[in-house]
């Protein structure tokens, strides 16, 4: 148990020596297309909206979400690992469920996408994160002085939630798939 301690140290060690630093943090804008990357698209099928990403050595966590109408909100919240080559190259992976805000007529609510990718209304953020369709993302940066340009990949689970234990659905739904950018500014 030792030896795997003084391994894990020392490769945190490693990871963060050619790092840009041992903490980082990150937001800006952000910008996906609606449509599955095997459908035909326009410019009318992106959606805006924001991210924010904090990372501690090698982990990171991801929020990011966009307005997929006037009066509703969706993102992923994602935990996963990162490597930042140099300070130049910011490329990292994570999982997470997708959660939602509407907002019609005036009133507040949250929501997330169940196993079937409904739409189920919840006040409550265990259970939100717990019963929400878990995605993969991937995104990979080029970092400009405290700004970066990125690409992401976006990946629904099969029906995959973090309740369930139909670990078979974890298998991604590639047909789903979808492309983004994203424009960050980095305090560190």
């Amino acid at each position: 148990m030792k030896r795997l301690l003084v391994i894990i140290i020392v490769l945190s060690f490693a990871v963060s020596g050619i790092s840009a630093g041992l903490i980082s943090f990150g937001f800006g804008a952000q910008g996906v297309n609606s449509q599955p990357i095997s459908a035909e698209s326009a410019f009318e099928d992106w959606t805006y909206g924001a991210e924010m990403r904090l990372g501690v050595l090698f982990l990171e966590g991801s929020l990011n979400g966009r307005f997929t109408s006037e009066s509703e909100f969706t993102g992923l919240v994602t935990v996963g690992t990162n490597l930042s080559l140099f300070g130049l190259l910011h490329i990292g992976v994570g999982v997470g469920p997708e959660l939602g805000l509407q907002f019609p007529e005036g009133e507040i609510g949250w929501f997330y996408r169940d196993d079937n990718g409904f739409k189920q209304p919840s006040n409550d953020i265990l259970e939100m994160f717990n019963n929400g369709l878990v995605h993969y993302r991937a995104h990979a940066d080029v970092k400009f002085g405290r700004f970066s340009w990125g690409l992401s990949y976006e990946v629904p689970s099969s029906g995959f939630t973090f309740s369930n234990e139909d670990y078979l659905s974890m298998v991604p739904h590639w047909d789903q798939a979808q492309f983004g950018t994203s424009l960050l500014f980095w305090l560190f």
